[in-house]
């Protein structure tokens, strides 16, 4: 999990600097850059549970208010790099919220996991010593 994580790290870093020709860069770049962040932790070793939760929230809730425009929308919209025409920044936008929102629940699940197990060895260690 820590090496794809930090994939997604990186994969975030450059979601975020191909925001800088978007017509309202600041809060993709700082969404991106949220994801960076947490996914770089993770990859260290130090996933954040609530963090990510909280992530995976906001960016689910920011989904939800584009997901309209994922109806009807072109196949043009996702294949190309480069943004064929106006109509496709949204569901290019929703695509993104979507994969920010679904890999910070994972990471969250995956911290929550680790947390669990922590205080099972905790509590087996000390189980042990008495």
């Amino acid at each position: 999990m820590r090496v794809a994580a930090g994939f997604f790290a990186a994969l975030f870093v450059v979601g975020a600097l191909v925001q800088l020709n978007d017509p309202d860069p600041i809060p993709w770049i700082a969404g991106y850059a949220i994801a960076s962040v947490l996914s770089l932790a993770a990859a260290l070793g130090r996933p954040h549970r609530i963090a990510n939760a909280v992530a995976a929230i906001l960016f689910g809730i920011w989904f939800v208010s584009l997901a309209p425009s994922l109806i009807g929308a072109p196949q043009e919209a996702f294949t190309s790099f480069e943004m064929q025409a106006v109509f496709h920044e949204e569901p290019r936008e929703a695509g993104g919220l979507a994969l920010l929102s679904s890999w910070s629940a994972a990471l969250a699940y995956w911290a929550g996991r680790r947390e669990t197990s922590e205080r099972q060895d905790s509590a087996w260690a000390g189980a042990d010593a008495g």
